[in-house]
């Protein structure tokens, strides 16, 4: 092994974990999403997951069991939006990620912490959802803030 092979290597295993492990994670949240796929949210989410929504000065937070149970209610109902998503910040356990799904009106924010399982597999441990207007109307600050 050369000094080149080295130096390759090394970088290769603190790069973080590989894109594909937890994307496949992302793209199916997406996809539940879009199509109120409950099937697919069930499976992707570990079982302690929790879903915290902000609704006026409180936080509502569901369970893994009552976000599916929703889902399967509404019987795969169609999402009238575009999803893009940033991963955030990435280590070999743990990958936070903000999905947006933009509306005509609104964006809806949601802010995914997904954690390795005891079989090294990526599930979702936190959903956060915030929406946020589009438009003159909106009056909300800026996230984003400069140090």
């Amino acid at each position: 092994m050369s000094d080149r092979d080295i130096g390759a290597f090394s970088i290769s295993v603190y790069a973080g974990p590989k894109a594909g492990d937890y994307d496949k994670v992302i793209k199916a949240y997406i996809e539940s999403h879009m199509n109120a796929d409950y099937k697919i949210l069930r499976t992707i989410m570990n079982d302690n997951a929790s879903f915290n929504i902000p609704r006026e000065e409180k936080v509502l937070v569901q369970s893994k069991r009552d976000i599916v149970k929703a889902m399967k209610e509404v019987g795969g109902l169609k999402q009238n939006c575009k999803a893009t998503y940033e991963v955030v910040a990435k280590s070999n356990a743990l990958v936070m990620v903000r999905v947006d799904f933009c509306y005509d009106d609104c964006v809806q924010k949601n802010f995914l912490v997904l954690e390795k399982n005891d079989e090294r597999q990526w599930q979702i441990a936190q959903v956060y959802k915030i929406f946020n207007d589009k438009g003159p109307a909106a009056t909300s600050e800026k996230v984003i803030a400069n140090n």
